[in-house]
């Protein structure tokens, strides 16, 4: 009921700017309150005799444009998979609607019980314990059933890289790897393919976050990414996607840990999107402590990505601050889109760790061949020869000393 409210209130929040800035419609009549009461100077072909307000089709078809572009596809591609079942071709010229499905992770058991070799997975679901088992805290997906949640919907008629079937592969959650702005960074280094992050606020417990579709390749104080990334607001208040300006302004997304730079570069330390380095627009802090999400930067759309006042004050006060209740990362994009990009991510993990080998056998060589060199040996007693003579120095000129008071 949440997300389909958001939807709806969505819709008629386009509407409603399409009205003020064009007057179609005498000036609309949407109140914030969106209880789709008319107010006395809306035209009467906006109202139905129940009293709703109506709108038209140049304003949905603009809000299915910029917010769910999509959405046209949700119909033919239904009819299809109705008089077509068997036939997995679309037709030319139509990109298919194609939900996704979450991947049911391991099932984990009960410490102190033996798995049973002979017994199946069915057998042992008195002992999965359900936080442990669900597959997504956000995403209402029942385990072991093929249908999609209302919120994946509405994500997947944002872009045909969220909508192209398969299943999602979740690359982090803080309910099950732990609350981590470094564990999320580790998710993602290396991986190829499109992401979808997701972030709850928790004060207003509204759903909002980022998709990109540009890999996470680097660790960098600079930006990089492309057109495809966007921001939204997916629950809470009207849904909203926020897409680039085109104005020349490339910032797209941000992953600069503290670890790359030890903190001497002076800027933002964590995962970002939009804005700039040392303040972005969506900013999930390092140590979780400063954590953003502003309405807006020179890169993407205007608009709020929070939901409500933080603790009943003012978001302009706090600066758009908010503290994070939980997190995922899914990958997206396709089964074969995903299995390629993990391949990509587990290669640059393998590379990492033989770069780190081979700078720890450099070191420890050059440390041998210096050590039988005797380099390092003059080196490391350098210190106490120097102490040692200079004491003896000191005792001969004692000596010296005492051979003048004799004589």
């Amino acid at each position: 009921k949440i997300m389909m409210e958001s939807l709806v209130y969505s819709l008629l929040e386009c509407a409603k700017k399409q009205r003020e800035q064009y007057g179609a419609g005498a000036g609309g009549g949407f109140g914030g309150s969106y209880d789709f009461a008319p107010s006395t100077t809306s035209s009467p072909s906006d109202v139905r005799e129940d009293g709703t307000m109506m709108v038209t089709e140049q304003e949905f078809l603009e809000w299915a444009e910029t917010t769910a572009p999509m959405l046209g596809s949700a119909l033919p591609t239904f009819l299809h998979r109705i008089f077509f079942p068997y036939n997995k071709q679309f037709p030319p010229g139509l990109t298919p609607l194609l939900l996704p499905n979450l991947a049911e992770p391991p099932k984990p058991y009960k410490k102190g019980k033996k798995k049973d070799k002979n017994c199946t997975n069915d057998d042992d679901d008195d002992d999965v314990d359900e936080k442990e088992a669900r597959i997504s805290q956000f995403f209402d997906t029942p385990i072991r059933q093929s249908y999609s949640s209302l919120g994946i919907f509405a994500l997947s008629i944002t872009s045909p890289k969220i909508a192209s079937g398969g299943s999602w592969f979740r690359l982090y959650s803080s309910e099950a790897d732990g609350l981590s702005t470094n564990r999320l960074i580790n998710s993602v280094m290396g991986y190829s393919g499109p992401t979808l992050l997701v972030v709850q606020d928790k004060s207003s417990q509204g759903l909002f976050g980022a998709f990109t579709s540009h890999p996470w390749e680097k660790e960098s104080g600079e930006f990089y990414g492309n057109s495809d990334c966007f921001l939204y607001r997916l629950c809470g208040d009207p849904m909203g996607v926020y897409r680039p300006k085109g104005t020349g302004t490339t910032n797209y997304m941000y992953c600069n840990p503290e670890s790359r730079s030890k903190g001497y570069d002076e800027l933002a330390h964590g995962l970002g999107f939009g804005g700039t380095s040392d303040r972005p627009r969506l900013y999930i802090d390092e140590v979780l402590d400063e954590c953003v999400a502003l309405e807006e930067d020179l890169t993407f759309e205007n608009g709020p990505l929070l939901s409500g006042s933080p603790s009943g004050q003012d978001r302009h006060q706090q600066k758009g601050r908010f503290d994070v209740e939980a997190m995922e990362i899914w990958a997206v994009g396709g089964d074969e889109v995903i299995e390629n990009a993990l391949n990509a991510r587990y290669e640059k993990r393998l590379e990492d760790i033989k770069r780190i080998k081979k700078a720890m056998k450099g070191a420890k060589g050059q440390y041998l061949e210096d050590l039988q060199s005797g380099l390092t040996g003059n080196k490391m007693f350098a210190h106490r020869d120097q102490m040692r003579g200079q004491a003896e120095g000191k005792c001969a000129e004692d000596d010296d000393d005492s051979d003048e008071e004799e004589n």
